[in-house]
């Protein structure tokens, strides 16, 4: 599917694709080559010929040659010159017939400029230089420019909206070109390219009005007063963009490095993360009856979290910490966490040191260090009477609070060693009986809401909860902090 069968080959919907793209910007060169034509034969039916200087005219065409032969690159696939300033003074002294003149020089010399072009490419500047210095000559007289130039000020004005012009149809003309042939958005590859060029090319037409104004006062001496600005003007293109150059390799060799620091440092903070990962693998299979418990927990908590108004990065730190809550009984005897038979004081000793085990578990995994506090504080209770550190109230984070009601409601639901599961209404009442006491009174009840609306979803057939659905939630957050992604 999607491919046909062309003279005993195969031609793809790439392939289709690619000739189709070619063929329309053969379409689009042809068109502005044809364009350029008839400008061309325009702008030159309506010059007048009696006006003109030989040796100025020379002298035009070759500033337009020079400053062509020396471009300076822009960051892609196009460059500029300031030999449109000798394009300026040709129709400011002469008319519009003059600069197309000039431009036709422009693009003679663009066409082995670095190196030989393309017909086609060759063909699409001669016509973007026509059309250009057709724009911008006729504009110039529509605005009031007279030919030669009178007032400088109005001279001035009217240079300053044909440039614009010609800076406008030209950009504009490559533009589309570049776009087209690299599949980008003109407008994106417009200033890519030329959106910082319009005060560095009003100055140069300054200077093509300014060198026609001298030749028309002083003659050819003041032709050659003024190639010196132009001079000026080019230099500055080139150190511009010289440094532009520079400056954009150091941030890339930058961007390079950082990028590389950057993996090496995930790379060594997710492997500290897949060996706890795989701790909490090894406790759940150390401990049978537990499987599939903190992910049941970390559901819960999300929940709940979610029924408090908590943001995505609380939500994302309540995973984790339901996620890793448990990891510290790693270091707890098996004999202990299989126990048939209650606890005595001794073994409840070793038992309770499972969070303070699981947040020095954490402190070696910087990118975990949000969840330690949530590990250490999640059987806090909050009268006070909890475990470690018997902090009470606000004093024990949110999260930690959410993870204990979570955490006890999945642990009396579930069957011990020791004892049978509770049922969720009697586990219920239970937390209820305990809030204000062992739990946030306001976790409690947003806990139970929790349970309540998946009951109701349940009831209707809307939503069905089950283990394993539980389980894809724990591996999901799991495969987030391991080193593959």
């Amino acid at each position: 599917m999607g491919e046909r069968v062309m003279g005993g080959r195969y031609v793809g919907q790439r392939d289709v694709g690619a000739a189709l793209m070619k063929g329309r910007i053969d379409l689009y060169v042809s068109s502005v080559t044809f364009a350029g034509f008839i400008a061309l034969l325009a702008a030159s039916r309506a010059q007048r010929t009696d006006v003109l200087d030989p040796i100025m005219i020379v002298v035009l065409v070759g500033l337009a040659c020079l400053a062509q032969r020396v471009p300076v690159f822009l960051f892609r696939s196009s460059a500029i010159s300031v030999s449109f300033a000798a394009v300026i003074a040709a129709y400011v002294l002469y008319g519009t017939g003059a600069a197309v003149w000039v431009s036709l020089a422009q693009a003679l010399v663009n066409s082995v400029t670095p190196r030989r072009k393309p017909l086609r490419k060759a063909a699409f500047n001669f016509g973007s230089f026509a059309l250009s210095a057709f724009a911008a000559g006729e504009l110039y007289g529509l605005t009031g420019g007279m030919t030669p130039p009178g007032a400088i000020a109005p001279t001035l004005v009217s240079v300053a909206i044909s440039a614009a012009a010609y800076f406008l149809v030209s950009t504009s003309l490559t533009s589309v070109a570049i776009a087209m042939s690299e599949g980008q958005n003109v407008v994106a590859v417009w200033r890519t390219n030329y959106s910082w060029m319009p005060v560095n090319f009003g100055a140069t037409a300054v200077q093509g009005a300014a060198l026609a104004l001298a030749y028309q006062a002083l003659g050819l001496f003041g032709v050659f007063v003024f190639t010196v600005p132009l001079g000026v003007a080019w230099y500055s293109f080139r150190l511009y963009m010289a440094k532009s150059t520079e400056v954009r390799q150091r941030n890339e060799e930058l961007s390079t490095v950082n990028e590389l620091l950057r993996q090496t440092n995930d790379r060594l903070e997710q492997s500290h993360v897949s060996v706890i990962g795989a701790l909490i693998g090894a406790l759940e299979a150390k401990e049978s009856h537990l499987s599939g418990h903190a992910a049941t927990t970390m559901h819960y908590s999300v929940e709940v979290g979610r029924k408090l108004g908590l943001g995505a990065d609380e939500i994302a730190a309540i995973k984790l910490g339901a996620l890793f809550h448990d990891v510290g009984k790693i270091g707890v005897p098996e004999s202990l966490l299989s126990k048939p038979a209650e606890l005595t004081d001794e073994e409840w000793v070793e038992m309770r040191a499972h969070p303070t085990i699981g947040a020095s578990l954490l402190g070696n995994v910087p990118m975990l260090e949000r969840i330690r506090p949530l590990v250490l504080a999640h059987h806090e209770n909050f009268d006070g009477t909890g475990y470690p550190h018997g902090l009470k109230g606000s004093e024990i984070p949110l999260a930690a609070q959410i993870i204990s009601v979570a955490d006890a409601y999945d642990a009396m639901t579930s069957a011990r060693p020791y004892r049978v599961a509770f049922r969720p209404k009697h586990a219920l009442r239970e937390l209820r009986a305990n809030a204000g006491t062992q739990f946030n009174p306001v976790v409690v009840e947003a806990f139970i809401q929790v349970c309540i609306e998946e009951r109701r979803r349940r009831a209707r057939g809307k939503e069905t909860v089950h283990p394993h659905q539980h389980e894809h939630m724990y591996q999901q957050a799991l495969e987030a902090v391991k080193v593959a992604s």
